[in-house]
């Protein structure tokens, strides 16, 4: 058992996008629940000596991330990697909790159908059909993968929408050429 939490490890480690279950059980030749349990060992394993990371399980990907103390450490060198289109697709519905997926597209263009299709495959969002209209959402996994406790999350997302409201109310007074 000790080796195939070394090959999932090194694995999930060198492909720094994700790597899917599935490709693991092929390269290590296991069954999908050995791996699974890897995966649960190999993150105890880094609870108990206070390592620097963990792995994400991200929908059917597992992630190498670093402990969300630490990151002010690299901040300035980290770079998320997903697109800034994305990016903004997601914090429009994010600031909105949930959203018809309509309004997204009249707010962010046809564009917005492959950025929730990419969200969703990340397992970020997701959607429902409420009284026949698309619906889109956060999941709990987007807290772990912005490492977000869901609480201080609230309290920073309506404090975003209240300075939102104040520069929605503004005024803007004409001083001529």
């Amino acid at each position: 058992m000790v080796k195939i939490n070394e090959y999932v490890e090194a694995l999930v480690f060198s492909f720094g996008d994700g790597i899917s279950l599935e490709e693991i059980v092929k390269r290590t030749k296991s069954d999908p629940i050995i791996i699974k349990k890897a995966v649960n060992d190999l993150n105890k394993s880094y609870e108990a000596r206070k390592s620097a990371f963990f792995i994400l399980t991200e929908g059917n990907l597992y992630r190498m991330r670093l402990r969300g103390e630490l990151i002010h450490l690299v901040q300035d060198s980290l770079r998320t990697d997903m697109s800034r289109g994305v990016l903004m697709t997601l914090s429009l519905i994010v600031l909105n909790g949930k959203i018809l997926q309509s309004e997204l597209v009249k707010k962010r263009g046809s564009v917005s159908y492959q950025h929730v299709k990419e969200l969703q495959s990340r397992g970020l969002v997701s959607s429902t059909i409420e009284e026949g209209k698309k619906v889109i959402r956060i999941t709990p996994l987007f807290y772990d993968y912005f490492d977000v406790d869901k609480k201080e999350f609230k309290e920073i997302k309506e404090t975003v929408q209240e300075e939102i409201k104040k520069e929605d109310n503004k005024t803007v007074e004409y001083k001529g050429n």
